[in-house]
Formats: C-alpha cells, structure tokens, sequence
C-alpha cells in the first residue's frame, strides 16, 4: 500500500517539475565580454542647488566644490564563453529560478588607485603637491575616493554601461589666503599607463 502512494505521489509531481522547469529554463552558456575604460573627463561642478551642476564659471564657492569624472567604456571584440554546470541537472538549477546572465562585460584594464593633488597651497597642512584624496567624499554615499576604483573595476552583467560620471565633493575648504586652485586627478592601472586630469578653479 505504502509503495502504491509514492508512485502516485511521485506521478502527481512530475507535472509540477515540468512547470518549474518551464518557467525558470536557464542557459547553459554565458557569454563573456570584456571592456575597456577608453576615456576621462575632469569637470568642476557646483553643489549649492539640490543636484550638483557642472559649472564653466571661474569661481565656485568652496563649500560647494566639487569634480566629476565621467568615464566612457568600450567593449572588446575578444568574447569567451562559459559552461555552467549545475550540481545535478539543468532542470534543478532551473527550479531555483536563479539563471546566470546571459552576456556579462569583465573589466580588462583594472585601475589601481586613484588620487586628487593640489597643484596650489590648500591649507597650511597641504602645501601644493600634496595629496588631498582625504578631504574628498564621492557623492549620495559619502565614501572615501578609493571606493571609486571599485566602480571603475566593476564587471557589468547583461549590459555595458558606456557612458557613466562619478562626482567628488570638496568637504574640507581651502584657507581664506589663496582662492586660486588647480587639482590633478591621477588614475594607476594595472596594465597600461596612468591617467592624468586637472582642473583649474577659483575657490571663494
């Protein structure tokens, strides 16, 4: 009697699998691109309104300074393909509706660090030359700017993002004895040459 009611309960969950699998059939394959970070912009903006604005006036307030870089990225032509193999069938890895992308883009030249220098004296601490990284936030999240090569090495799943801009405020202001700025954003790599940027500005 008892093996009469598992064939019956094991004929009444077949259906079941095939809608589960119906609904979630994943791919076997993902394609794998890469990209490249193929261009920098360095501009000024102003952070006294409620969206920070790029700004081409020559003063700024400096309570409400800021840089935005903007980064453009290019795919590769080189494109790898990787199986994946669930532990038992594709039908149980389908059941968790858990399907890996389809196309993902990998990073290809990975940045290393990123640094803000003060090309004029900043502030009696930070004479010109020195490294202000420090006085810098990334904006809506308040991190520190080395969070920003995290963004810069990300792996893109489904769809590139070409075009993307990444602003940081200015939180500690200049001293009042010099309004006259220039700041030099410098990006390492890895694998290729570094990337210089700098902007000039009056702080007041």
């Amino acid at each position: 009697m008892k093996r009469k009611y598992k064939i019956l309960l094991i004929l009444l969950a077949l259906p079941l699998l095939d809608v589960f699998y119906a609904c979630c059939n994943c791919e076997d394959n993902t394609e794998e691109k890469f990209y490249i970070n193929s261009g920098f912009t360095l501009k000024n903006i102003d952070n006294s309104g409620e969206e920070p604005l790029e700004s081409t006036s020559v003063n700024i307030n400096k309570k409400a300074y800021g840089i935005r870089l903007q980064v453009n990225r290019q795919s590769l032509s080189f494109i790898k393909t990787e199986t994946y193999q669930p532990l038992f069938s594709q039908g149980a890895y389908a059941m968790s509706c858990d399907c890996p992308p389809e196309v993902t883009y990998e990073h290809s030249d990975k940045v290393e660090s990123i640094k803000i220098i003060t090309l004029n004296d900043f502030t009696a601490d930070k004479p010109a030359n020195s490294d202000i990284t420090e006085y810098f936030k990334m904006r809506k999240v308040y991190k520190d700017v080395i969070e920003l090569v995290k963004s810069l090495n990300y792996d893109f799943p489904y769809k590139l993002e070409e075009k993307e801009y990444f602003d940081l405020l200015l939180m500690i202001p200049p001293s009042e004895d010099n309004i006259q700025h220039q700041f030099k954003l410098i990006i390492t790599f890895e694998n290729k040459p570094t990337v210089e940027l700098q902007t000039t500005v009056n702080l007041i």
